[in-house]
């Protein structure tokens, strides 16, 4: 299930991807949505699960801090800035750029998913 709101999906991606729950992070996307990072655009969820459990598997926590979010109808354009800290003691911060939809139960789903934000400007 999505979030109830656009800015709940930070907090339930936190959760998820802290219990490794890979089923449970993969309940936030819609079937087509696109993950972006600096390897490329993502498409669709198996490519989305793929990348996901790379993720996990480095055994990472992550901490959603701050969020903003605004909507124009059943879209919904949010950053949140982001902390993850890794299990040698390293440390990386982001921010993100994201694009939910409402779903027909009212939830909220991601459409577009952009982890890195403004990071990416300059990848092909």
């Amino acid at each position: 299930m999505g979030a109830d709101r656009p800015g709940h999906a930070s907090k339930l991606f936190e959760a998820r991807f802290g219990a490794g729950d890979l089923d449970g992070l993969m309940e936030l996307y819609e079937h087509d949505a696109v993950f972006t990072n600096a390897r490329g655009a993502h498409i669709g969820t198996e490519a989305i699960r793929e990348v996901l459990a790379g993720y996990l598997s480095t055994v990472a926590s992550i901490t959603m801090n701050e969020s903003v979010a605004f909507e124009a109808g059943d879209l919904a354009l949010v950053h949140w800035s982001w902390t993850m800290d890794f299990p040698d003691g390293r440390q990386a911060e982001g921010a993100t750029a994201e694009v939910l939809r409402r779903q027909p139960d009212g939830s909220w789903k991601f459409l577009i998913d952009n982890p890195d934000g403004p990071a990416l400007i300059g990848h092909d």
